[in-house]
């Protein structure tokens, strides 16, 4: 998917969420990253974000939200990419690499 197309509907989602339409509330953040990549954010997991961008009681505005869930995206395709990897190395299918997987044994 393009980045501008990623940047879209990231916006789009923000507008669907947010109830005063310039920032999401903690819970509004969790319904709408749910509705992004259809993961739902654990309460530690959103506190600590609200806590390390220093957000406080406001709210995340749009812009936050758009470069967040842009990190959260390249993440998750990193770590899919990592699993394509390690499942092709992985022969036999038993979620470990071992010496028969090296050896077609």
């Amino acid at each position: 998917m393009a980045l501008s197309t990623d940047v879209g509907r990231i916006r789009t989602v923000f507008s669907q969420y947010s109830t005063n339409s310039t920032t999401l509330t903690r819970k509004e953040y969790k319904t709408a990253a749910l509705a992004i990549s259809g993961y739902k954010p654990s309460k530690a997991m959103v506190e600590r974000l609200f806590r390390d961008l220093s957000m406080g009681d406001g709210g995340m505005d749009i812009d936050t939200f758009t470069s967040v869930q842009l990190e959260q995206a390249k993440l998750r395709s990193t770590s899919e990419t990592l699993k394509q990897i390690f499942q092709s190395f992985d022969w036999s299918g038993n979620g470990f690499i071992g010496k028969a997987d090296f050896t077609g044994r």
